[in-house]
């Protein structure tokens, strides 16, 4: 979806207050705390936006299109949801989750930039029409929304159509986004790794063993540049 605009002032001034914040609570707690806490912010940033708009969003339980875009996730993200499928999921359920992230990962590891865009697979993630890790989703799906279901079902079923509008509530999308973008700032400026990686890739990497968490906590790049899409 394309066509998107922003209202500068509230991406900045969502931008700044998360920054200051998470620069505070990474110094004095550590990232994976403010990770979580950032998350909590941003979702009362939803919720007050939304009940000041007049707008409504089409995004609820059981619409899974979106579930088939191809999604980026920066490493704190990545290891996040390592750990939350490692205490929430059942052996036998992550067995068969690690299965599907290695086989989707298989598949954008042979692909270009736009051939991954226009992949439509299937989030491993995806059960019953419900996200299994919704407490510890990325960022991307924290922010992405639409006001009309129609236009999402058309992404899907045309993925390499790059010219259907977007229906995004702007005030919305410019204070999740503003404030996504004053954590990255405060990780980057406390010298972590804040490059955006193909979820599936990561994850496979992340899954298989520890050194890329231990490369990112000595502030070094946490994944090999060809999962990166910057």
């Amino acid at each position: 979806m394309n066509g998107i605009e922003i209202n500068d002032e509230l991406f900045n001034s969502a931008a700044r207050a998360e920054y200051e914040i998470a620069m505070r609570e990474i110094a004095s707690d550590g990232y994976p705390y403010s990770l979580g806490e950032t998350r909590k912010r941003l979702d009362k940033i939803t919720a007050d936006v939304l009940e000041r708009s007049p707008e409504a969003l089409a995004c609820g339980p059981g619409c899974w299109y979106c579930c088939f875009y191809k999604v980026d996730a920066r490493a704190n993200e990545v290891f996040r949801i390592v750990e939350y499928v490692r205490s929430h999921f059942k052996p036998e359920a992550a067995k068969s989750l690690r299965e599907k992230i290695d086989h989707n990962a298989k598949i954008m590891r042979g692909l270009s930039h736009q051939e991954k865009l226009a992949a439509n697979l299937q989030c491993p993630f995806l059960q019953d029409g419900r996200c299994s890790i919704y407490p510890v989703r990325p960022e991307k799906c924290r922010t992405f929304h639409a006001k009309d279901v129609e236009g999402c079902k058309k992404a899907y079923e045309e993925p390499d159509n790059l010219t259907i509008p977007n229906s995004y509530i702007t005030d919305l999308y410019s204070a999740m986004n503003g404030h996504c973008d004053g954590f990255k700032m405060a990780m980057h400026q406390s010298g972590y790794d804040v490059a955006v990686y193909e979820l599936n890739m990561a994850l496979a990497a992340s899954m298989r063993d520890a050194k890329p968490r231990k490369r990112f906590e000595r502030k070094k790049r946490a994944f090999s540049a060809a999962m990166s899409d910057e």
